[in-house]
């Protein structure tokens, strides 16, 4: 073609000839990398919109959001040489990221439950909130700036009633605010003021704005990796070293019981359980002294995927052969002591039978007697105990993790939210060993004649690693009462009986003979 006719052919007649001379529109993903605003603002848009979504099933309320923060990473990295707005943009993403990557790992170990409640998560909380909002802040200023520089009116509204939005939702979540109407309205402004910022994108777009784009040595896709990598790796290390507490293990003395040997052999006598009383602390065996009458009762729960059954049989007689994996033997023992009141001494012992599927976090919660039927009885004294293992024809012991009242709320059906106070004895087995056990000791006097013993123990067991973020078994048992809840079961047994009746026999034992 002539130059003239190049110089007399107008700007419409110019398109035609470019259009006709292209076969085919080239792929999405083509266009996407030759117009980079749309793909950085698409990837910021959704990003900001799975950061905002709150989905409680599925751990969709961790994985959207880290979604969405990868994706907004990588939007303004594309804009940040657009202005210095986009610049500080991805320095805030980057700070939260530092932050949120960290997060998601350490809710693989039981440390994270330790320091939810501690005032360094108060604080990153608040921290994060104010970076958040000081990067719409500059989300906004970004959009004027880039609508000034394409020749358009600088308001970007969406983006400031994004910036308010989130000021409204913060101010929610301090007040507390558990109404149903607002959140609704919340949720629809939200999607206007996405849909705002969407038609703000398209317009710059359609203005024919494009960015300054500079030769990057990282990749996207090896960002991507990366963190990915990062979370991948870490989360399976804090599952496998993060799981359990940290126990404080010893070598049992084999002469530990040897200046209680007197009292020892005594109790035997009355009845006492010789594989229970092996376990017991000499401290607790002296307390014993000068007994009068001991009341035993057995329970063999047997463990298999989450069912359970019971064998009840008297521990003054032969002992129930439990041969199972996985079963949980219980004996409540109730030795009584002289004085003029009853006074008890209560123990519940626990042993696992070929059991070895220790993963995580173990717990008993106790209700004693004195908390049951506080008209008949008052607390002795504080709750003592230990747990205990076996290796290589050694005994090794531990004091418990934590040991000691808790107060917890938790939610009932029928009752509402209930704040109570219960004793809980927390600890991990460790993973090679056999014949693990423990027990739980308190004491208990008479307050008013003709009431029975009642004490109770619920054992959660943690039967596998698979729940996110991690929880430890006495945090199940605060939150849930159900006894096959997830990754933990709970096995509940009680010693039953009436001081009065000195034929020894429990309730469970009287049931069992009629």
């Amino acid at each position: 073609m002539s130059n003239g006719k190049w110089e007399a052919m107008s700007e419409k007649d110019f398109d035609a000839i470019l259009e006709n001379s292209i076969n085919e529109v080239p792929p999405e993903d083509i266009v996407a990398e030759v117009t980079p605003w749309k793909k950085s603002m698409n990837r910021i848009l959704v990003g900001i919109a799975l950061s905002s979504i709150t989905l409680n099933f599925w751990c969709l309320d961790y994985i959207l959001p880290a979604i969405g923060i990868v994706l907004t990473l990588l939007g303004f990295r594309t804009l940040r040489r657009d202005n210095k707005w986009f610049g500080f943009c991805l320095i805030i993403t980057v700070i939260r990221m530092s932050y949120f990557v960290p997060t998601l790992i350490l809710n693989t170990t039981v440390i994270q439950s330790q320091i939810a409640d501690s005032p360094i998560k108060s604080a990153l909380t608040v921290a994060n909130s104010v970076l958040l909002l000081v990067e719409y802040f500059c989300f906004w200023l970004g959009l004027r700036t880039v609508q000034k520089k394409a020749n358009l009116t600088p308001r970007a509204n969406g983006a400031l009633a994004l910036m308010i939005w989130y000021m409204l939702v913060c101010i929610l979540a301090f007040a507390q605010y558990d109404g149903f109407i607002v959140p609704c309205a919340m949720i629809i402004g939200y999607i206007f003021i996405i849909r705002s910022i969407c038609k703000l994108s398209k317009e710059l777009d359609e203005a024919g704005y494009s960015i300054r784009t500079v030769s990057v040595k990282i990749t996207d896709r090896c960002i991507v990796l990366t963190l990915t990598s990062i979370l991948v790796i870490g989360c399976a290390l804090g599952c496998i070293f993060g799981s359990s507490y940290p126990m404080e293990w010893s070598t049992v003395d084999v002469s530990e019981h040897k200046e209680v040997a007197n009292i020892k052999t005594e109790l035997i006598k009355l009845g006492f359980p010789e594989y229970v009383i092996n376990d017991i602390s000499s401290e607790d065996i002296a307390a014993c002294d000068g007994a009068l009458r001991v009341v035993v009762d057995v329970t063999d729960e047997k463990v298999n995927d989450g069912i359970i059954t019971s064998d009840y049989e008297n521990g003054n007689k032969e002992q129930n052969k439990a041969e199972d994996e996985n079963t949980l033997r219980i004996t409540g023992v109730g030795v009584k002591l002289p004085g003029e009141r009853e006074r008890w001494i209560i123990f519940h012992h626990f042993l696992w039978i070929n059991a070895s599927d220790f993963v995580g976090t173990e717990s008993i919660q106790l209700w004693p007697a004195y908390k049951n039927i506080s008209q008949g009885w008052n607390s002795g004294g504080e709750v003592t105990g230990r747990v205990l293992y076996d290796e290589n024809g050694k005994s090794f012991s531990s004091p418990y993790y934590s040991l000691g009242n808790q107060t917890f709320s938790s939610d009932s059906i029928f009752f509402g939210q209930q704040t109570s106070t219960d004793v809980f004895a927390a600890f991990s087995m460790p993973a090679k060993g056999n014949n693990y056990r423990g027990y739980l000791a308190y004491l208990v006097e008479e307050n008013q004649y003709g009431y029975i013993i009642d004490s109770w123990v619920n054992y959660t067991h943690q039967k596998s690693l698979l729940q996110y973020p991690a929880m430890t078994a006495m945090e199940k048992r605060m939150t849930n009462s159900l006894n096959d809840a997830g990754a933990f079961i709970t096995i509940q047994d009680a010693l039953q009986f009436f001081p009065s009746d000195e034929n020894s026999e429990t309730l469970n034992q009287k049931t069992a003979e009629k």
